[in-house]
């Protein structure tokens, strides 16, 4: 059981919350058309697992008693240390586990969304917990949020396709944080992955059957693949529309 040394947290999270603000590993790459920094909204981009893990290390709350959530800067207390292999100047992802009901990889595969709320650097390490600052928040980071090991987001480089291929698509199954629908600039995730051949930087066609598949075809987009896994991809629409619903299809260019 971790033991809370009250005399060694409250000076590390004083002097934590006096320092400035560090700057995030993202901050110094160069922003796409629009403002938006490609690179940021990987790094803050959702994913799914097929079911939730024990995490190791989670967000403990902090000096305050009662504070739940923390923002860029702010000081927090992590429940694991040394022992667990943390070290002072390490970078965490910090996420948490969103129950998404709305969509699905397969008719017998249920997702479990992964929610990712900013990035933290370890400050200060005893044998069975840590002090970390806030250096990124996507969103609010929460008591009980699960860290994992940061790694530097990349932007893919543009997979050459000359059109898409309609005969076996992809359907978006889920968004960030139970996000239904979505438009350009907006992640989302598809059913397709390294599995099924998919490239990261394939272009995409994001399109909705009517008439339950005996009608034509409603153009609604146009997406790229920007991260790649097993089983799932993450997508950025870049253009679209309408709005594009969980459910909607994506045609990979080949």
């Amino acid at each position: 059981m971790m033991t809370l040394s009250i005399a060694w947290i409250v000076p590390a999270l004083t002097l934590v919350a006096q320092q400035p603000i560090a700057s995030p590993p993202v901050a110094e790459q160069a922003a796409i058309a629009g403002g938006q920094n490609i690179l940021e909204e990987i790094a803050c981009a959702p994913t799914s697992v097929d079911a939730p893990a024990v995490a190791p290390l989670h967000v403990s709350g902090g000096y305050v008693h009662g504070r739940l959530m923390f923002g860029p800067g702010e000081p927090l207390i992590v429940h694991g240390g040394s022992k667990q292999g943390v070290q002072t100047g390490q970078v965490y992802y910090v996420r948490r586990y969103v129950h998404d009901w709305f969509g699905a990889v397969s008719p017998d595969a249920e997702p479990v969304g992964v929610h990712t709320a900013g990035w933290v650097t370890i400050v200060d390490v005893k044998d069975d917990m840590a002090v970390a600052q806030v250096t990124h928040a996507c969103d609010g980071v929460i008591d009980g949020d699960f860290l994992e090991p940061y790694a530097d987001p990349v932007v893919p480089t543009a997979v050459p396709g000359v059109a898409p291929d309609y005969t076996n698509p992809a359907r978006i199954f889920m968004g960030d944080d139970k996000l239904q629908t979505g438009a350009a600039g907006t992640l989302m995730l598809i059913n397709r992955g390294t599995d099924q051949g998919v490239r990261a930087g394939q272009s995409l066609t994001i399109f909705r059957e009517t008439l339950e598949g005996t009608g034509p075809v409603f153009d609604v987009g146009r997406g790229t693949v920007l991260l790649v896994r097993p089983k799932t991809s993450l997508i950025r629409v870049d253009a679209s529309r309408d709005a594009v619903y969980l459910g909607d299809m994506a045609a990979l260019h080949r």
